[in-house]
Order: structure tokens, then C-alpha cells, then sequence
């Protein structure tokens, strides 16, 4: 069954370059784009078949540190590709309504009359990762919490804290597998009583870190975009 979204504009449709070259190539990691013209408006159609938008993913599942690692590798594929093919980075929508995952990979709309804040709407983005986190994933706690503290700033590089976030769990997963390598069972077993005899300390460090995520929120919380009133779902047998 073939499934596509359909971005509406008022206005009368005029294919661009950015068009014909999403046509001309398969650009991977972004979803298949048409454009059409009809009755004095356009249309933009997503091809979604097989995937299901983050925003559902996540609504009845929390996000785990392997998914933000997954997804902040897909962000800069996909920002590499996008100026590779000369096309406008500003146009790639980042609201979890218009991004799709499927088989362990992310994927984007890029919408040509788009003129989004990429920088903006990713903050935005880190934002929606904090209220979907999984609470008892300490990795996944400390990514988000990283991530949208560095994207606070104003002239920030979006590629520079992704390589950070990445690099800071890469270093921590090393460190742990070094310490594991060099434990002996003792070792093992004194980490395992300690845990049992300082009871809930863990979870109240991880009530900590949430707490100064929910202050941040505070401070910078802005409106939603990218509401279409234009946007609807077909479903066509093939």
C-alpha cells in the first residue's frame, strides 16, 4: 500500500531547481518529493510508505540514547547531503510531524518554500527529545540534557554539538567497557552490594539532572510551527 503526505500552499505552483534535482537524485535520507499544480494552488507529496513519522513513534514509546545517537548520525548525513546537491538547508523540516523513521533510519521532508531558522527549530526539536525521554536511561537523560543546553546559544554550530554529543557518549562507553575489562568478580560483586545498600541515590540523581532540563525549558520556551492547515494523509492500493 502506497502512503504519502501532501504539504498545501495558496499559491499557484512553479517547479524550481530544487525540485528537478530531488527528482534527478535519490538523495538519501530525505523522502520522496513531487510537486503539482491545481486550481491556483501546490501541492508537495511525501512518499511514506513502509515508515511512520517520529512524532507516533514516540508517542506511545520512550526515546532510548541509542535512537538520539541514531538520529543525530542521520541529522549530519543529511545536512552533508543537502549542501553536497546545492539545495537550501533551511528548507529541511524538523517538527516530529515530518520526520519518519523506519528500519533504524531517519528520514526528512525537504520542503522547498520553506524558510525555516534551521538552528531555531532544532532547539525546538531538542525540546520535544527532554519531554520524550526515557527518565530511567541515564545516557539518553545526559544527551538530551547536552544537547539542549549547547543549542541555547545563539550562533551555535548545529554539526559541532552533534559531533560533541556523540563524541562525549563514544568516550563514556570506552571508559565503561575499559573499567568492565579490568574488573575481577569481587570487584563486581563489591559495586553490586553498594548499589543495593545506597538505595534510590541513582534515581535521585537522575531527578536532579530533570530538574535543571525542566528549568531550561522554562527560560526558553517558545510557540510550535509548522502547523499546515493543508496537510492531510492519502492512502492509495497499489
Amino acid at each position: 500500500m502506497e502512503r504519502k503526505i501532501t504539504i498545501e500552499e495558496d499559491y499557484i505552483y512553479q517547479e524550481d531547481y530544487q525540485i528537478r534535482m530531488l527528482r534527478a537524485n535519490r538523495i538519501e535520507g530525505f523522502l520522496d518529493i513531487s510537486g503539482r499544480g491545481m486550481d491556483g494552488k501546490s501541492y508537495y507529496d511525501y512518499d511514506v510508505s513502509g515508515k511512520v513519522s517520529i512524532n507516533t513513534l514516540y508517542e506511545r514509546n520512550e526515546i532510548q540514547s541509542c535512537d538520539i545517537k541514531r538520529f543525530l548520525l542521520s541529522v549530519l548525513d543529511i545536512l552533508q547531503e543537502t549542501e553536497k546537491y546545492l539545495l537550501n538547508i533551511q528548507c529541511i523540516l524538523l517538527d516530529p510531524e515530518y520526520i519518519y523513521y523506519e528500519n533504524g533510519g531517519f528520514y526528512f521532508c525537504y520542503y522547498p518554500p520553506g524558510k525555516r531558522n534551521l538552528w531555531e527549530d532544532f532547539h525546538r526539536l531538542t525540546e520535544y527529545f527532554v519531554r520524550r525521554a526515557d527518565y530511567k536511561d541515564q545516557e539518553c537523560v545526559q544527551m538530551v540534557f547536552l544537547l539542549h543546553k549547547e543549542t541555547m546559544e545563539e550562533n551555535y554550530s548545529l554539526e559541532k554539538v552533534a559531533a560533541k554529543c556523540l563524541r562525549e557518549k563514544e568516550e563514556e562507553d570506552s571508559e565503561e567497557e575499559r573499567l568492565s575489562d579490568g574488573c575481577d568478580k569481587g570487584e563486581i560483586d563489591w559495586e553490586e552490594e553498594e548499589e543495593e545498600e545506597t538505595g534510590g541515590s541513582a534515581i535521585e540523581e537522575t531527578d536532579g539532572v530533570w530538574a535543571s532540563v525542566k528549568r531550561l525549558l522554562g527560560r526558553r520556551r517558545k510557540p510550535k510551527w509548522g502547523d499546515w492547515d493543508g496537510l492531510y494523509i492519502e492512502e492509495e492500493d497499489l
